[in-house]
C-alpha cells in the first residue's frame, strides 16, 4: 500500500483476526486472509530508513502509526499487556502472518519471517542474505582464542590477582600457535 494510511478494510479485518486470536476462537485465518487482499507484508514493517531504503518496508510513517495505534486498542480491550515492546510484537506476527500468506518461500528462507536475513525487497521478491562460508577448524580454533584474550582484557578488574597470569598464558598460546593479536 503507497498510501499514507491503511485501507479501511484491512484494519477491520485485522481487529476482527486479533480479537479472534486473543480470544481463542478459530476464525483467525479466515479474517487474516481477508488482510492479505488488502495489506502487504511490508506494510508492516516499522518506516526506518534502512527499511524503507531495502525495500523491506512499504509502510509510511502515518499508516505505522495507526497500525501502532490499533494494536495498542486490542490489547487493551483485551486486557492484555500494552506496552510498546508487546504492541512490536503483535505487528511483528502480523507482518509473519502476512509473510506466511504472501511470500512462504521467503518466510521459509528467512527462519520464519527473519527481516535480518532479508538483504533487500523490489517488486515484492525479497533477496535473502548469502550466508557466510563456514570458517575451517583452524579459523574458528584462532577466533576462540582472540575471544578468549579480548574477554580477559574486559575482565580485568573482576580477575584481580590472575588478570596477569591469565593473560600471559594465552599471549603464550596465541604466539605459539602463530595467531596474529
Amino acid at each position: 500500500m503507497s498510501n499514507v494510511l491503511n485501507n479501511a478494510i484491512a484494519l477491520s479485518s485485522i481487529k476482527e483476526a486479533w480479537y479472534a486470536k486473543l480470544g481463542g476462537e478459530t476464525k483467525f485465518d479466515t479474517h487474516l486472509d481477508t488482510v492479505s487482499k488488502h495489506m502487504r507484508w511490508t506494510d508492516a514493517v516499522a518506516p526506518t530508513k534502512n527499511n524503507l531504503a531495502s525495500g523491506k518496508s512499504t509502510a509510511t510513517k502515518e499508516g505505522y502509526e495507526e497500525l501502532k495505534t490499533l494494536f495498542g486498542k486490542i490489547l487493551k480491550a483485551k486486557k492484555r499487556s500494552h506496552e510498546s515492546n508487546d504492541i512490536g510484537s503483535a505487528i511483528g506476527d502480523l507482518k509473519d502472518a502476512l509473510m506466511r500468506r504472501q511470500s512462504p518461500d521467503t518466510f521459509a528462507a528467512t527462519n520464519s519471517g527473519k527481516l535480518a536475513l532479508i538483504e533487500s525487497v523490489e517488486n515484492g521478491e525479497a533477496k535473502i542474505k548469502s550466508k557466510p562460508a563456514p570458517k575451517s577448524t583452524l579459523e574458528m580454533r584462532n577466533q576462540l582464542i582472540t575471544n578468549v584474550k579480548n574477554w580477559i582484557e574486559k575482565n580485568k578488574d573482576d580477575l584481580g590477582d590472575e588478570y596477569v597470569p591469565t593473560r600471559k598464558a594465552i599471549l603464550t598460546a596465541m604466539e605459539t600457535l602463530k595467531i596474529k593479536r
